[in-house]
């Protein structure tokens, strides 16, 4: 049975975070720059890419439905025009600003971004939002592999410090917040609980993928400090959709 009892705190070493879905509903930006690349192309079905590739690197995309435009220049240029060309067709997660500034103000760097954009991409959407990066900011560029393989959220880890713990999990505790099957693939093999974010795909679909807690969007979560002495943030989520029951098990 999953837990019900409201607001549960959760002391973690990082965090996580994926960008479109999570911090920023970017999908209809996104489904608009396929359209019009495939407008052309009529080899192309925007619509199946749409509807399977939320998660995926763009490239990734391209290389398996139109390969003749497989060039890393090329890609990037194409989705680093999606916020100035389609920008106007998305929003900010709720909640999502005034947690990433909270965890902005911490004494020490806590968390880490691993998107599956392009760093022109994901860097415009930071600067729309107004939200000051981590140093961390891994994006499709920065791996060889992407999401759902757990490289992403591997190179995060250890970019903050905190490695997979293979003999002792406890030591690393590591939590990422993501709202796609790929992402959430990634980040259970990159050994961390994952904050499912009900923004792209609905609850039970969530609960399916093997999400630890499910939240409606960042309104429902605060930072509660960092303790220096166990090098833990407090996350209190005040409510919640789902939470396993093994979760505090940690």
């Amino acid at each position: 049975m999953p837990l019900t009892e409201k607001p549960l705190s959760l002391k973690i070493n990082a965090a996580l975070f994926d960008v479109d879905g999570t911090i920023i509903i970017s999908q209809p930006a996104i489904a608009a720059m396929w359209r019009d690349f495939g407008k052309d192309k009529p080899y192309f079905d925007a619509e199946h890419v749409i509807h399977i590739s939320h998660g995926w690197r763009t490239f990734d995309a391209i290389a398996k439905f139109a390969p003749d435009f497989a060039d890393e220049k090329f890609v990037a240029e194409l989705e680093g025009s999606i916020p100035d060309k389609f920008g106007e067709h998305s929003i900010e997660v709720p909640g999502a600003v005034k947690l990433c500034g909270d965890l902005n103000k911490l004494p020490k760097e806590k968390w880490a971004v691993a998107t599956s954009g392009t760093w022109e991409m994901a860097h415009k959407w930071f600067d729309i939002l107004g939200i000051k990066r981590p140093s961390n900011f891994i994006t499709a560029g920065d791996v060889k592999n992407g999401k759902p393989h757990p490289e992403p959220y591997t190179k995060g880890r250890n970019g903050l410090g905190y490695p997979v713990n293979e003999q002792d999990p406890s030591k690393s505790k590591v939590v990422v917040f993501e709202d796609a099957p790929a992402g959430i693939a990634a980040g259970k093999a990159a050994g961390c609980k994952i904050v499912g974010i009900a923004t792209t795909f609905d609850l039970d679909f969530l609960i399916e993928k093997g999400c630890d807690i499910i939240v409606k969007n960042h309104e429902s979560i605060k930072v509660g400090g960092y303790d220096p002495v166990t090098d833990e943030v407090e996350l209190i989520f005040t409510d919640y959709l789902y939470a396993k029951d093994d979760l505090l098990k940690w």
